[in-house]
């Protein structure tokens, strides 16, 4: 197969998605195309290296074209400076999540925890704790038997020692372990949020995982907290992401469970993305 400069490839993607994003992200979804499927860095990029052209790479220029997400097109996706594996059943992960990530860790600190990650989809969650806290006991659970087979797949490529189970959360009373933290990213976005969500993501990523109803927005919320009420160890953490629109209402139904300590963090964007709260002593 002849050589190609980067650039060129770079030019064709953001040419035949130029009626879909802003210049400067077409720029961006281009460049990590190059990176993730043919191993380009910024370096390459500058000095318009060479390279054979991607196996596949019309077929990917017509889904990035038709507003496919960069990261379902290419099967892969950066969360904590790691490459994961995607699939359907799998959210594309974001960096709000990789700041949950961070607060768990701290929690953690050097301890030997055992930490459950409950809806882990990629596994994205649950492997970076536990290559980034090695001591600590990683469990995960996901209702979609895909997202399972997923995660275990970015464990074994990772090389993360993680325990993943499929299990309903609305069953949660069929397991009997217990841990010192509980974190999730469970679905929270409303159904009637779907109007202002871009369409990449409401075409391509997976509902079960997004979306939850207007009639009981927090129902996720509840049903893991009661878990944790049960399999939290004394002073455990309970540690969710939630919709910005819900701080509020997330303390509150903490509080109302039982849980003390409680803290409601913002993300980057400013806006409520975290609660921590701590199981009581006694």
């Amino acid at each position: 197969m002849s050589l190609v400069s980067v650039n060129a490839l770079s030019q064709q993607i953001q040419q035949a998605i130029a009626a879909k994003y802003p210049a400067n992200e077409a720029r961006a979804i281009a460049h990590g195309y190059l990176n993730m499927v043919c191993g380009i860095n910024t370096l390459d990029i500058l000095l318009d290296k060479a390279v054979e052209e991607p196996r596949g790479f019309a077929e990917d220029l017509s889904r990035l074209a038709a507003g496919e997400p960069l990261q379902y097109v290419t099967g892969k996706a950066y969360f904590f400076d790691r490459l994961f594996s995607l699939n359907t059943a799998t959210l594309i992960p974001r960096p709000e999540t990789e700041e949950l990530v961070s607060q768990v860790l701290n929690l953690i600190g050097n301890e030997k925890k055992r930490v459950l990650d409950i809806g882990t989809g990629s596994g994205c969650i649950a492997i970076s704790l536990a290559l980034e806290a090695p001591q600590a006991e990683l469990s995960a659970w996901d209702v979609a038997p895909e997202a399972i087979t997923k995660a275990k797949e970015n464990a074994d490529q990772l090389g993360a020692q993680v325990t993943f189970t499929q299990q309903d959360v609305f069953s949660w009373s069929g397991d009997s372990n217990t841990w010192d933290i509980i974190v999730s990213n469970p679905p929270y976005v409303l159904d009637t949020e779907k109007t202002e969500m871009e369409a990449h993501v409401l075409d391509h990523e997976p509902h079960l995982a997004l979306f939850v109803s207007d009639e009981d927005p927090l129902v996720f919320y509840r049903v893991i907290g009661e878990m944790a009420k049960q399999r939290l160890t004394p002073d455990g953490f309970l540690c969710f992401e939630i919709n910005r629109a819900f701080g509020e209402q997330n303390v509150a139904l903490a509080k109302e469970q039982g849980f003390e300590n409680i803290q409601l963090i913002k993300d980057f964007h400013g806006n409520d993305r975290m609660l921590i709260a701590q199981k009581p002593a006694h």
